[in-house]
């Protein structure tokens, strides 16, 4: 009898307990509840009041993505909205191709910034230049549009060609008509110094790794002792290309980078196949302070796998991946979802990849007066590539040397008789 009084007594207790532990989730929810109605009402509030009392007319759309933009500003640099224009352009370009003029393009407060010039493109051909302000497009100010309305009018198919005054060094002024074409974003590129393969890699697109493919076989077709890999500029791209590039020079199942997140199923490491296209062959990555993102990703791998000696400057910082989060007719959001480690647990992300060969600009550019030769006044020397180029053929000498001096294996039928 006191037995089973005893197991009342627990079992009320326990229900006591369930009930309190119960209440107090309640409380919680209901707590947050009132958390978030709180958070809209004072936004909601907030618009209302700009809307009604600010000095100049001004959109709520224009107002919410303000306020979108605000809550992902406080998280990091690269955390931020998209529209639904600025989402279809990067789409397309990360496709390959485009209709445009052949830049990259930021709002700033003085007007809308040149941030890159694509190779070969109609900005290219028609003197433009990374860092030249836009601030007028076809006469009109360009104060008076939205980010969205500057890209069509670069992007869209609606004329053919766009008018665009230009501040360049914030004193020179000039007018510039481009025509719009086709943009093929071809992100590598070939070229031979002698018996080295020069692959310069701008950007990574969907086609980075077939066009890097192809390149190699180029490579090994014309019989290169060693290969330069060209990260100069390289903004980044489209990371699982960057990550899969580095799956071409990478075998025996090495580490290529590690991802770390919060969230768990970001979090993981990756390793290369089985097998080195270039079979060993001599690497050297040429990195400076705009080398970012994927393209350091690639440095970093390649470099602690001891596969490829890295020349030039510390790289820019931006170890970390981003998602884009489509919302359907509203644009997207890119979110910073994880971090990239190196092969060696170097943190990236605000610390950048050092060279191990270190050539800084000042002195790139004190080598090219120097080694300028009179009958070729006014063409430059790189002095960077030249050292990557000096530094293979003594790798490949020292190679061949080996080889040299590795016993030979006799052939049975020559044995003595």
């Amino acid at each position: 009898m006191k037995n089973s009084a005893r197991a009342v007594l627990v079992v009320t207790a326990l229900c006591v307990v369930l009930l309190i532990s119960c209440k107090k989730k309640e409380e919680e929810t209901i707590s947050l509840s009132i958390d978030s109605i709180t958070t809209n009402t004072f936004i909601k509030e907030i618009i209302e009041e700009i809307s009604s009392n600010y000095a100049d007319d001004i959109s709520r759309e224009k107002l919410e993505i303000g306020a979108i933009n605000g809550i992902l500003g406080v998280l990091d640099e690269h955390s931020m909205y998209i529209s639904q224009d600025e989402f279809s352009a990067f789409t397309r370009s990360t496709r390959g191709t485009f209709l445009g003029i052949g830049v990259e393009i930021k709002q700033t407060r003085e007007g809308v910034e040149v941030t890159a010039v694509i190779d070969d493109s109609p900005a290219s051909t028609s003197g433009l230049r990374e860092n030249d302000l836009i601030v007028k497009i076809d006469d009109r100010d360009i104060s008076e549009m939205h980010i969205k309305t500057v890209i069509s009018k670069l992007s869209s198919d609606s004329a053919l060609k766009v008018k665009l005054s230009i501040v360049r060094n914030k004193s020179e002024k000039f007018d510039v008509v481009v025509k719009k074409s086709v943009i093929q974003l071809q992100s590598v590129k070939t070229d031979f110094i002698d018996d080295i393969a020069i692959i310069r890699i701008t950007h990574f697109n969907e086609g980075t790794v077939i066009d890097m493919s192809s390149a190699i076989k180029k490579a090994l077709k014309g019989k290169a002792t060693g290969v330069i890999l060209d990260l100069r500029n390289n903004p980044g791209g489209i990371m699982e290309q960057a990550v899969r590039v580095c799956d071409l020079f990478l075998g025996n199942n090495k580490k290529i980078i590690d991802f770390q997140s919060r969230n768990k199923s970001e979090s993981r490491s990756i390793f290369a196949d089985e097998i080195d296209l270039l079979n060993g062959l001599p690497m050297a990555i040429l990195i400076d302070s705009n080398t970012a993102s994927g393209a350091e990703l690639v440095a970093t791998s390649l470099g602690d796998n001891k596969r490829a000696v890295l020349i030039g400057e510390k790289t820019y910082g931006k170890g970390s991946l981003q998602t884009i989060i489509p919302i359907p007719g509203r644009g997207a959001i890119k979110l910073t979802t994880a971090y990239f480690v190196s092969p060696n647990g170097k943190k990236i992300d605000q610390v950048g990849v050092s060279p191990d060969i270190e050539i800084l600009k000042a002195d790139q550019d004190n080598n090219i007066q120097l080694q300028a030769q009179p009958q070729q006044q006014g063409q430059k020397i790189d002095p960077v590539i030249q050292r990557a180029v000096d530094l293979l053929h003594g790798l490949s000498v020292l190679s061949d040397d080996g080889k040299k001096d590795e016993p030979q294996e006799k052939d049975a039928s020559s044995s003595n008789r």
